[in-house]
């Protein structure tokens, strides 16, 4: 397996810090691109008590296994894409890779195939929702869901990580047309550019 290198951003002026749109006091929305990540898909079968075993040894805890759940080790996310698939997602310290010992578990890392922002601020749910499908109240999406939807018409998955703050992915071909689509519609709110972050 080829070593993750540090990549350059999928969009680079989503890395540039400053403020845009209305003069508030305090920016709606905070955009930070997330770069240097380490993503690896982990396929398996949950019925497998080995697999399952084997995974929360591997990752520090277990995986999640309801629909549209997360779970959070000291080393990774860990995001259920579907009954048989997760997403993991760390910072690139070279503990999760495609060599991680899970057996009976089929790790490809993604890394390179995807661009990432965490969206913060009061108005971040406001934003999201001008463009999405999914119901964002914390009701229906709480703190620590992950789900798979279209946002400005291009397939994301979205991690609310708390009741302002969500991780938002993407492939990369995709993340110039969905990083305009966000800054035009957080105009409105005032938003801001912070420094990008590996965490």
């Amino acid at each position: 397996m080829a070593e993750t290198v540090k990549r350059e951003a999928a969009c680079p002026e989503s890395t540039r810090p400053g403020r845009f749109g209305a003069a508030n006091e305090r920016a709606g929305i905070t955009f930070t691109a997330r770069t240097n990540l380490t993503l690896i898909d982990l396929r398996g079968d949950p019925q497998d008590p080995q697999f399952r075993a084997s995974a929360q040894s591997a990752l520090g805890t277990a995986l999640p296994l309801e629909p549209n759940t997360a779970g959070r080790s000291t080393h990774c996310a860990i995001l259920w894409l579907g009954p048989d698939e997760w997403l993991l997602t760390a910072r690139h310290s070279g503990f999760v890779n495609e060599r991680l010992a899970i057996s009976g578990g089929f790790l490809t890392d993604v890394s390179s195939g995807k661009a990432a922002w965490q969206i913060t601020g009061p108005r971040s749910t406001d934003l999201l929702a001008k463009g999405c499908s999914l119901d964002l109240h914390t009701r229906a999406f709480p703190d620590g869901n992950c789900a798979q939807t279209a946002l400005a018409h291009v397939a994301v998955l979205l991690h609310r990580r708390d009741n302002e703050t969500f991780d938002l992915y993407c492939a990369r071909s995709y993340s110039q047309h969905v990083w305009h689509w966000m800054c035009e519609s957080a105009l409105e709110f005032g938003y801001a550019v912070a420094a990008p972050v590996d965490l």
